[in-house]
């Protein structure tokens, strides 16, 4: 009894990290044109990123596309006649709250740094996206934004910007290096957060 209590007390404290969930696969528009393949932004926890925290990343592989304005050009002005749009499938309907994203390269204008998203039970989606910006280059650590609570299968992740005469050299493509999203940890009411605090405060005072 005494060891579980401890394990309690301890686990108030402790960060276990997140959980991902495995995407079953992911489609893009822009498959025909682009110069590394979608399929290099799924490879997930363990592969792709460190699935300890700080989930850093650990994988080289990236998507990006070509460069339909020229070398010197903005990928995304104009934007080319098919411009990029992931669709993810998540296997099923699962709740999620958060997308997490990792850089293309450092010190490149290639990467992005905002997307729109959308979330359906089916490839067709419709009603207003959620937009994400401040994604950031370097490529190393974890990016983290928030999602309105939503249950859905698939998530439409369309780009919508780059580092374009913001950060020379690029911009010319549209680069990611990965996708993720976290499953919600639900939160522990306060009844539960008072009554371990208690138990604790108890075996100490013994």
């Amino acid at each position: 009894m005494i060891k579980t209590l401890a394990i309690l007390c301890l686990g108030t404290g402790m960060s276990l990290g997140a959980t991902f969930y495995t995407i079953n696969s992911v489609t893009s528009d822009t498959a025909a044109t682009d110069y590394f393949p979608a399929s290099r932004l799924i490879e997930g926890a363990g592969v792709g990123f460190d699935a300890a925290e700080p989930h850093n990343r650990t994988s080289t592989l990236t998507w990006v596309t070509n460069a339909p304005n020229g070398g010197v050009g903005d990928y995304f002005n104009p934007l080319p006649g098919t411009s990029p749009r992931f669709v993810f499938d998540l296997g099923a309907p699962v709740p999620l709250n958060e997308i997490s994203v990792w850089g293309y390269a450092d010190g490149n204008g290639n990467g992005l740094i905002s997307a729109d998203l959308r979330f359906s039970n089916t490839t067709t989606f419709s009603g207003t996206a959620v937009s994400i910006s401040g994604i950031t280059q370097p490529v190393t650590p974890r990016q983290s934004f928030s999602l309105p609570d939503v249950t859905a299968q698939f998530v439409e992740f369309v780009p919508t910007d780059n580092l374009f005469g913001i950060a020379p050299p690029g911009g010319d493509r549209a680069g990611l290096g990965e996708v993720a999203f976290a499953v919600p940890v639900p939160e522990p009411s306060s009844a539960m957060l008072a009554l371990l605090g208690a138990t604790c405060l108890i075996r100490r005072k013994r």
